[in-house]
């Protein structure tokens, strides 16, 4: 029986919080938001490198599943995805159409308002660390608990200065199981070819 859990790092608006569940589907990211006030004072304050120029998240803050459009899921080998609402704002789950239990959620973290610098602010919560750039765009590989050698991995990326996307890999086989945050890093520069063409 296979166990799937969500860790993500704890943001000052909204603690992504490990969640999971047991059996023969894949639990799904349903975080609850924290009341905490953030250690930034203002939008964008924080650590975290300035977005070089915002993309256009409108269709984002909705709907999770439309950071890809149907060409980028199609390269990606996903299906459609399922869209629910959790606390920290949009999210929505895309199964790898040839194998179902490959699967990635990624969440528009609305309720996060000082985007990455958020994610940075936290940082010292995380098991792992990692700056990096995806498309372009600032962005960071974290989690609570590390699950990378178990087909798991999380990455934020900075859309704007004030909204961040969490993608979570969570695969079983293949190539992404053994080494998953490639497959968050090209889900990540689908997103942001997806939002710089709408």
């Amino acid at each position: 029986m296979n166990r799937r859990f969500t860790a993500v790092p704890a943001l000052a608006f909204a603690v992504l919080a490990l969640a999971g569940c047991s059996g023969q589907t894949h639990g799904t990211a349903n975080p609850a938001p924290s009341t905490a006030g953030s250690s930034s004072e203002m939008s964008g304050g924080g650590a975290a490198p300035k977005v070089p120029s915002p993309l256009n998240a409108a269709s984002i803050t909705s709907d999770a599943c439309a950071t890809l459009s149907s060409s980028a899921r199609s390269s990606l080998g996903l299906g459609e995805g399922a869209s629910r609402t959790t606390g920290n704002g949009p999210s929505c789950t895309f199964q790898e159409a040839a194998d179902p239990g490959n699967q990635i959620d990624v969440t528009t973290v609305t309720a996060n308002k000082n985007g990455l610098s958020d994610v940075y602010d936290t940082k010292a919560n995380d098991a792992y660390w990692e700056e990096t750039q995806i498309g372009g765009y600032p962005a960071v590989y974290a989690a609570a608990v590390d699950g990378r050698k178990n087909g798991k991995c999380g990455l934020f990326v900075g859309v704007t200065d004030e909204l961040a996307v969490n993608i979570l890999v969570q695969y079983d086989h293949g190539a992404g199981a053994a080494d998953p945050c490639p497959v968050a890093q090209k889900f990540g520069e689908a997103m942001v070819q997806t939002l710089v063409g709408g």
